[in-house]
């Protein structure tokens, strides 16, 4: 073989070895991060729980499927996250797996992101100026009133999310003493910055870097004095999986959380995320879930719960509302609803150590989350249903700014002021 044979021989072995690389890591995209070609659930894996009183095990479900055990669920022996091989397809082997005995379910990873993950839906007007009492949220929920009973002092609030700036001058003294955990590069420093991604392939990098910052800053706008847990669970693009937040929300109930934010979901229901908010629920743990901004009465999930009708169960289905306290042109609505909040042009934290304006049920949901911990603070020895029940009680009616959909909007507009006033919901 010639000079010029050999370096074309080479070029094309390399370009062929580099190709069959991108495809592998195509393939074996990992929690946490999204894939060109799927954005519904992570390729080529699926979640299934053993069904105990067969006795079957792991190692026999991947000998008949010709799949490999890629992680346990935390604390389970039953719970197990699979890898298929790569001839296997997620939604047949699901399929299959739903007609065998030995398993309770299967299901996709399915990928969950903030309803914000949209170009509609961004950041704007990052400066230095911080948001006072005056702002219309803060009115609306009676902010200044609940706080002269309560700032959230011995409450900790978990937010799941795509971290935060740890060391933003708003935020700081909050995060201290607190567990803190990245379960997207597994360390723990849950930080909310860049890092030149574009994973979901729309050619924009990093597109909902801040969003975690923003969410944990109005959990301190309304809850001042809660600790606050940062546990980042979405890339920079916004895309985490449902295994991983699952995971999330167990360490977060078995290290001190009593309310867990949730500003994030998809369409798709997951049977293991639904049982892991529910086993943290019957922990004493109040979860909110964004509830969505395709303006829509598809359920989302996993605010949805049920999927059906919502209620008093401690996890918080949160719209949002404007500051004329009617329905939000985004917001999603419907009978699975809990409650409305204020989500329109939210001013709040954002790195490096600025304050931004955001819209979303994401922005709605943590002053939910706050009242929650204000409410907690005052009343420790409610469980997470009643302290849902103080929230649905106190909350403004919406008849009047709202006719159309007040009754799709749950309860009404939250009012921390009101659930905490003496002799509220009595």
């Amino acid at each position: 073989m010639d000079t010029r044979s050999l370096l074309q021989h080479l070029v094309a072995t390399g370009a062929l070895v580099l190709a069959l690389f991108l495809l592998m890591l195509s393939g074996n995209a990992g929690p946490a991060q999204a894939n060109c070609g799927s954005r519904d659930f992570v390729p080529r894996q699926v979640i299934v729980k053993l069904n105990p009183a067969l006795g079957s095990t792991v190692a026999q479900i991947n000998a008949t499927y010709d799949s490999t055990t890629l992680e346990p669920f935390p604390g389970s022996t039953d719970v197990y996250l699979l890898g298929l091989s790569t001839g296997s397809g997620v939604k047949e082997t699901v399929s299959q797996m739903a007609d065998d005995p030995r398993l309770l379910y299967a299901e996709p990873n399915f990928f969950s992101h903030p309803p914000e993950g949209d170009a509609r839906h961004r950041a704007w007007g990052a400066s230095e100026v911080a948001p006072t009492s005056e702002e219309y949220a803060a009115q609306a929920l009676g902010l200044v009133g609940a706080h002269a009973i309560s700032r959230g002092e011995g409450s900790t609030v978990a937010v799941l999310d795509t971290g935060a700036q740890l060391g933003h001058p708003e935020l700081e003294a909050n995060f201290e003493g607190v567990r803190r955990y990245d379960f997207v590069d597994e360390d723990k420093t849950p930080s909310d910055r860049p890092v030149g991604s574009d994973a979901d392939c729309d050619g924009d990098e990093d597109e909902m870097v801040g969003h975690g910052t923003h969410v944990a800053g109005i959990v301190d706008i309304a809850a001042p004095a809660a600790k606050l847990m940062p546990l980042r669970v979405l890339n920079t693009e916004g895309y985490g999986d449902d295994f991983t937040i699952a995971k999330a929300v167990s360490f977060a109930t078995r290290n001190g959380a009593d309310v867990i934010n949730l500003s994030l979901g998809s369409p798709n229901r997951s049977k293991l995320l639904k049982g892991v908010i529910e086993s943290a629920t019957a922990d004493g743990v109040l979860v909110a879930a964004a509830a969505g901004n395709s303006n829509s009465s598809v359920p989302h999930y996993p605010a949805a719960g049920n999927g059906v009708a919502a209620s008093a169960d401690g996890l918080v289905a949160v719209t949002s509302v404007g500051k004329h306290a009617s329905k939000s042109d985004f917001a999603n609505y419907g009978g699975w609803v809990d409650i409305a909040a204020p989500g329109e042009g939210i001013r709040s934290a954002f790195p490096a150590s600025a304050y931004a304006n955001w819209s979303g049920t994401s922005m709605a949901t943590p002053f939910v989350s706050g009242q929650a911990a204000l409410i907690h603070a005052v009343h420790g020895s409610l469980h997470p249903a009643g302290v849902e029940k103080q929230m649905r009680c106190s909350a403004g009616s919406l008849v009047v700014t709202d006719p159309v959909y007040a009754a799709m909007l749950g309860a009404g507009h939250a009012n921390a002021g009101a659930s905490l006033a003496p002799g509220a919901c009595t």
